[in-house]
């Protein structure tokens, strides 16, 4: 069991920053490396096993790599899942890139979108921020005219910077939009190519596709037509 408790609060936050690994005799001693290897693929951590093995020999304990990788490996289906590639995107959470090709692609399309959105609303919210810093400057009493000039100058370069988050934002939410749309109908491709749904059923699923298609060719429409009145 890890003694985490006893450390303080500066030094976990430290150590999860740089990426350091530790671990306690206890640990290296009762040599549960799958369990260890699981928590570190859970939470999206580098490989730790060579720092593990260096810092276990100091006690006189070797570990066991192949039990720490297969757990590690298990750990990281987890962490490398759409859904919760969805979530760290949706949080503004950086990506280490520790996913292995073949689970990277389904994190990826479900952290790069929200990822994306969530930086523009972060932008937009900052650029408000400064908005409203700069105009009380302005309107200070005590400032000077070389200083006041200085200040609508940045109070117009805000400005501008909101409205550019907001195009980004409403950019960012309708590609969501139309990758929801996708991940809809993939689903449901995917059950029409079985055979043994009914013919009520793949009705039904037909329906639901063309209403999909319909949906996606109006918001794609939509963004083609904003990319174009950018250009001008």
């Amino acid at each position: 069991m890890r003694r985490y408790g006893l450390m303080p609060l500066f030094i976990l936050l430290l150590g999860s920053l740089s990426g350091c690994a530790s671990i306690s005799q206890e640990e290296c001693v009762l040599g549960n490396w799958y369990q260890i290897g699981l928590s570190d693929g859970t939470r999206g951590y580098h490989n730790r096993a060579a720092s593990y093995n260096s810092e276990c020999l100091q006690y006189q304990v070797k570990m066991d790599v192949t039990a720490y990788n297969r757990g590690r490996n298990q750990g990281l289906k987890t962490y490398c899942s759409y859904e919760n590639g969805v979530s760290l995107g949706k949080k503004n959470w950086g990506y280490n890139n520790v996913c292995p090709s073949s689970l990277a692609s389904e994190f990826l399309s479900g952290y790069q979108p929200y990822k994306n959105l969530a930086g523009a609303k972060q932008e937009l919210e900052k650029f408000k921020k400064d908005v409203k810093f700069y105009q009380s400057r302005v309107n200070s009493e005590y400032s000077s005219e070389y200083f006041k000039d200085y200040n609508i100058e940045r109070l117009n370069t805000a400005k501008e910077g909101v409205e550019e988050a907001k195009a980004k934002v409403a950019k960012y939410q309708q590609e969501i939009e139309i990758h929801k749309i996708q991940r809809e109908k993939s689903k449901i491709l995917k059950e029409l190519s079985r055979t043994d749904i009914s013919p009520s059923r793949r009705a039904i699923l037909n329906q639901q596709l063309g209403s999909l298609n319909t949906r996606e060719t109006m918001l794609n429409t939509i963004q083609s037509i904003k990319q174009i009145a950018e250009m001008f």
